[in-house]
């Protein structure tokens, strides 16, 4: 059980880890990558939607490891800056299907499998940490380098910045904040004229709760359309905040007003209920315990207080990424 548990945690990070890396380079188009065998999987297994589980609208989720390590070998340039070095790589990937193949299959590990994955995790721990504090580290000093969206949301031009900023924030204790994140492997492109349609650089729109206002995961991801939905890239959220990321390689206008749309959908569902209702949790702890039991049926681009949600850019060291020491 405990080989099949740390699989299970290798084999997700690494489909997030080439999920936002494609996704951040390509944005929408990021599945022109993926091998058209696992798109028709997954076209395949929407006969089983009366029984679906929450990834099965996940590509990723129908592909095999190999066509993970395919995917990365593939697109090295991305996943070199947070994986290990390239001879290193290939010989533990090696390594790493034989483990699968025995699993898959249902055969007993190996004597040594247990221990050969938690070195693998322990090896890639440092990549790791700098997966989760470059998407963490936010500039909000974009300047007039935004174009569309940066006179839409920070100057107040699209008119549902206009019609929200300064009324949720007076009357909801609603704020707003725009950023930019910059994955590794575009930390030397240049962005001088405009980050739009920039590989690598992710647009990061964040509300931040007070007051009586309260994160409701389930309620706000379900009330997105599908539009807004495909063009996010997370919508990661904790007790007070909510933070939608969206590719720069996308367009402009499309993001500024699914930013508006979040906006509102996080104004209906962020109504913290009556205490005459029976539904609301007794204290914060039960209800950060509701929110975590609900969000499991969320997709994986839709988080509730993960790794990718709460990781500290300014204190990588306060986490353990896979507890493999």
């Amino acid at each position: 059980m405990a080989v099949y548990a740390r699989w299970w945690q290798l084999e997700t990070y690494l489909r997030e880890v080439v999920y936002t890396e494609l996704r951040a380079e390509l944005g929408t188009r990021w599945t022109e990558r993926i091998d058209p065998g696992v798109l028709s999987r997954a076209e395949r297994d929407q006969v089983n939607a009366y029984m679906a589980s929450a990834d099965a609208d996940e590509i990723l989720a129908y592909a095999d490891v190999g066509v993970l390590f395919e995917l990365i070998e593939e697109n090295w340039r991305l996943f070199e800056p947070i994986l290990l070095p390239r001879p290193r790589w290939v010989g533990l990937t090696d390594v790493l299907k034989a483990i699968r193949h025995r699993s898959a299959h249902c055969r007993r590990p190996h004597a040594d499998d247990l221990a050969r994955l938690e070195q693998a995790l322990r090896d890639l721990e440092p990549g790791a940490r700098e997966f989760y504090r470059s998407y963490n580290h936010v500039s909000h000093r974009i300047g007039d380098r935004g174009g569309a969206l940066v006179e839409g949301w920070v100057d107040r031009h699209h008119p549902d910045a206009a019609r929200l900023l300064d009324h949720c924030d007076i009357n909801y204790g609603i704020t707003f904040q725009l950023g930019l994140t910059i994955r590794p492997s575009a930390s030397g492109r240049s962005s001088s004229n405009s980050i739009a349609g920039t590989p690598g650089f992710i647009w990061e729109a964040t509300w931040i709760l007070a007051g009586d206002t309260a994160v409701r995961p389930a309620a706000l991801w379900k009330s997105l359309d599908t539009g807004v939905r495909e063009l996010l890239l997370h919508l990661l959220m904790d007790d007070s905040s909510v933070t939608a990321t969206f590719a720069a390689v996308d367009g402009e206008r499309e993001i500024a007003d699914a930013i508006g749309r979040i906006f509102d959908a996080i104004v209906v569902t962020s109504r913290r209920p009556q205490p005459s209702d029976p539904m609301v949790p007794a204290d914060a702890d039960e209800w950060n315990a509701r929110n975590l039991q609900v969000s499991a049926s969320l997709p994986s681009k839709a988080q509730f207080n993960s790794t990718l949600a709460m990781f500290d850019p300014t204190d990588p060291a306060a986490f353990t990424i896979f507890s493999a020491d």
